[in-house]
């Protein structure tokens, strides 16, 4: 049962918003050179790896942008102040380790991003499973945060490998090859796991976006293609099973 909401639930949905303005604002100074006098893509292409996604993958973040605007404005809405109340911690959280990946990763500290991104992966699997609990417009719950969730996802395990470049590790071209094709089975298998065990429909198709973005950029490396394929097609057809469960649900 809710309660009525009070001055603190209104200060925390009004701190949200600014948080997400801040988090876009930060953002958009870094991709535009003016953190540290570089970019993202300076730092990427110092460390390219097996799983190094093309270009075009990092346009998700619009959407990303968008999904998080739109859920800015939907919590503060009178109805549903109360509602998200268990939700707005979590999600300033995601604000801070989003700003602070930005900032050391335009330091060049990789560990200390690898620890960050892990953090707010497991911050935004924590959002998710309260928005399931609190309900409210899918569209605006379920799917923004399926996209960033599950990019930060593909992003979290390249971001592990980077960091094998990073700290110099030795390691042969099979061996990375090998590597590569276990991450993205792992990808897959958490592609399964949210869909099924978060009814989170959207977050498999992020992870689809990333591996056929991995695949695209090492068309060359076969190996990787084809564990990115396997991939792809897996989070579809996790994805995809919404219509039949839509359909199944119809038709009782």
């Amino acid at each position: 049962m809710q309660t009525a909401p009070n001055t603190q639930d209104r200060m925390r949905a009004i701190l949200l918003i600014v948080a997400t303005i801040g988090t876009i604002v930060f953002n958009g100074l870094a991709a535009t050179g003016y953190v540290n006098g570089v970019t993202p893509e300076l730092i990427s292409a110092k460390y390219p790896t097996v799983l190094t996604p093309a270009g075009y993958a990092f346009s998700i973040w619009s959407l990303i942008y968008l999904g998080i605007i739109a859920f800015s404005i939907y919590q503060v809405l009178p109805r549903n102040i109360v509602r998200f109340r268990p939700v707005r911690s979590l999600y300033i959280a995601t604000c801070v380790f989003n700003c602070a990946w930005i900032y050391f990763w335009h330091r060049d500290q990789i560990g200390v991003c690898l620890a960050l991104i892990a953090g707010l992966l497991f911050t935004l699997i924590g959002m998710m499973i309260l928005l399931r609990r609190a309900g409210g417009n899918p569209l605006l719950t379920t799917a923004p945060f399926g996209i960033y969730a599950g990019w930060v996802t593909a992003a979290t395990l390249v971001n592990f490998t980077i960091f094998l470049k990073y700290i110099g590790a030795e390691i042969s071209p099979t061996t990375w090859n090998a590597l590569g094709v276990g991450i993205l089975v792992i990808a897959a298998a958490a592609a399964f796991i949210v869909r099924w065990r978060l009814q989170n429909y959207i977050y498999p198709l992020a992870v689809a976006w990333a591996a056929t973005a991995i695949a695209v950029k090492q068309s060359g490396n076969t190996p990787i293609v084809v564990a990115a394929a396997f991939c792809t097609v897996t989070c579809l057809v996790v994805a995809g099973s919404v219509v039949t469960s839509l359909k199944d649900s119809t038709s009782e």
